[in-house]
């Protein structure tokens, strides 16, 4: 970003390109990440010549808005030259009609995922999508613990908040958003926050001096819940279970120190006027051992934390501290222990009152989660959108029939805030679309945005139509785009009966993670000409060094080469694998959980 004589921020892409009063403002939605942050894709013809719109810059309502990498600099996606081709729309339709499974990913819009969830409920087809799956797995075990359709909390009320928690996710990595959140109550707030992680990360205690940081071991996670209930709940709202389990993690010790105290003494002055010798008292420092009591809590030192040292400090950083937000991150959905986390958060939301926000992995995955009935494993004839398949439906331009991409496309997406909001075309398609496929396999309205209103009501959508969605912030800075899911808060009648956890849950040896670097989402943020960030294995400079430039990563079900990319700012010896590229089929050699024991060789 350069800055322009008259204070302007611009990007150094863009300088020299075009006046920014030729160009015209598309309002649009971020389409990488959750957060569904509001964007102006600001596009003209890209030469006299040539009329074709070309996307030129994305903004924001910087008063308002925060903006991620990935939506500002990621925007260059779209499908290029694209006729249509009846031969393989043809192709395309035979292909859906016999397919057993149609396997997609997030970055699609709520109405393409009612196509889908029609398509399977008239077919009776499955539906594979392992990037969204385990989250809505994890949305339903909270949903039962809790008696709420959804999470209470989002993005904008957890920035009124003074005190924030960081559990279950790579803040720096998976969600822009959130890491404003969590940064936004230290800076403006005055706030303090814990953030949990395996993982080691050099920014996140940039971001205050009362943040503390707990690198604990993977596998771990249930520990970092049960500590939050030992230290903020309300211990009379919890079971005597409960009570008697987090007494047991507590000792007490005998310590010695050395305590510097003020000894009286007497000495014998002589006068010398008088010669006379006076008796003077005085008091002079010396150091004496003391044996002391020290309280320990062992869930502390398990979670990676200093138990005396943390409690020393602890009534400090809490001091004033009324407003709690726990933000649960993607490592807890496919959790092998996933019940059990969802129950205890449900537990902290009752006995010590934390709003929770929850992550959805990435683009339009609570859309996803709501509106599809997602399968455990893809069978047969598989048709891929975006993703591997049999015959694949693609906006990259690499697939059996193009698609458009989301940038090219009119519809809505449903944000990790709850929020129902509308995005428009940015540039032309002059191919076929999802809808045109549906409408040859089933009846089908006329448009993509014909279904918006369609979206299930029972899920907390609205019977609205698309045209009709405002796309605006009040001069307040509210924002006023699409609608809020109607989301209903019920009361169980008893709390959840959690489970005890395991220490030996820990994971041991060479640990991978997976998990992309700052900026990269998927295939679409890599192809931008802007986002540089490779698909490797991001390790720390000790670890990278330890490992060489290339390693083959073997896991249960499979394996990989890739090359050792240094991440600076982490710490540790756990290793990230990106899972950008659909191509590589990442998800499938983790599985559900995002953290796998694997033997890494050097190639």
């Amino acid at each position: 970003i350069a800055v322009c004589p008259v204070g302007a921020l611009v990007s150094r892409d863009f300088v020299y390109t075009s006046n920014a009063w030729d160009l015209k403002r598309i309002p649009a939605v971020s389409a990488h990440s959750s957060d569904g942050f509001a964007i102006y894709y600001e596009t003209k013809p890209v030469s006299i010549s040539d009329r074709t719109e070309k996307i030129f810059r994305v903004t924001n309502e910087w008063n308002f808005v925060s903006l991620d990498g990935a939506a500002r600099f990621g925007y260059d996606f779209e499908n290029r030259d694209v006729t249509k081709d009846e031969e393989a729309f043809a192709k395309a339709v035979e292909a859906v009609n016999k397919a057993n499974t149609i396997r997609f990913n997030s970055l699609i819009t709520n109405e393409e995922a009612l196509m889908l969830q029609t398509l399977k409920e008239k077919k009776g087809l499955k539906l594979y999508n392992p990037e969204v799956k385990p989250f809505q797995d994890f949305l339903k075990l909270y949903a039962e613990a809790s008696g709420s359709s959804l999470y209470n909390g989002t993005t904008d009320t957890a920035m009124s908040c003074d005190f924030v928690v960081s559990v279950g996710g790579a803040l720096r990595n998976d969600s822009p958003g959130m890491k404003y959140a969590f940064n936004n109550v230290q800076k403006m707030n005055k706030g303090s926050g814990l953030y949990f992680h395996p993982v080691g990360d050099k920014l996140i205690p940039t971001f205050g001096k009362t943040v503390e940081i707990f690198e604990h071991k993977a596998g771990l996670e249930e520990a970092t819940l049960y500590l939050l209930l030992d230290l903020y709940a309300d211990k009379s709202k919890l079971s005597d279970d409960v009570k008697d389990y987090l007494a047991s993690f507590k000792s007490s010790e005998q310590k010695t120190i050395k305590e510097k105290v003020m000894k009286e003494v007497t000495e014998m002055v002589k006068d010398e006027e008088t010669g006379e010798e006076k008796e003077v008292k005085k008091k002079v420092p010396e150091m004496v051992e003391k044996e002391i009591t020290v309280e320990k809590n062992g869930l502390i030192d398990l979670v990676g934390g200093d138990s005396e040292k943390f409690m020393d400090g602890f009534d400090k950083m809490m001091k004033k501290k009324e407003r709690f937000v726990l933000m649960v991150g993607e490592d807890y959905y496919g959790h092998p222990k996933a019940e059990n986390l969802a129950k205890l958060i449900v537990l902290l939301e009752e006995t010590a009152g934390f709003q929770v926000v929850m992550n959805p992995p990435k683009s339009n995955a609570l859309g996803v989660a709501l509106i599809c009935d997602l399968d455990e494993a893809a069978e047969g004839f598989t048709v891929g959108y975006n993703e591997n398949g049999d015959f694949k439906l693609s906006a990259l331009g690499t697939g059996d029939l193009d698609m458009p991409a989301l940038n090219q496309q009119e519809g809505t997406f449903t944000s990790l805030n709850k929020r129902v909001v509308p995005t428009n075309v940015a540039v032309e398609y002059g191919g076929y679309v999802l809808n045109d496929l549906m409408a040859e396999v089933m009846d089908a309205p006329r448009l993509t945005i014909d279904w918006t209103p369609y979206l299930p009501q029972a899920k907390g959508y609205q019977s609205a139509q698309f045209d009709d969605l405002l796309n605006t912030f009040d001069n307040a800075g509210n924002d006023n785009r699409g609608y809020l899911l109607e989301v209903s808060y019920g009361e169980e009648e008893k709390s959840p009966e959690v489970a005890k956890f395991d220490e030996n849950d820990a994971l041991q040896g060479d640990i991978v993670y997976r998990c992309n670097p700052p900026r990269q989402f998927n295939d679409f943020s890599d192809k931008a000409h802007q986002i540089f960030e490779a698909f490797g294995l991001y390790a720390s400079e000790k670890r990278a060094e330890e490992l060489g430039s290339k390693v083959e990563v073997e896991f249960a079900n499979g394996k990989i080469m890739v090359d050792v990319i240094v991440d600076p700012k982490m710490e540790g010896d756990i290793v990230a694998l990106s899972d950008f590229k659909a191509a590589e089929n990442v998800y499938e050699l983790f599985g559900a959980s995002r953290y796998q024991s694997v033997t890494i060789r050097k190639v």
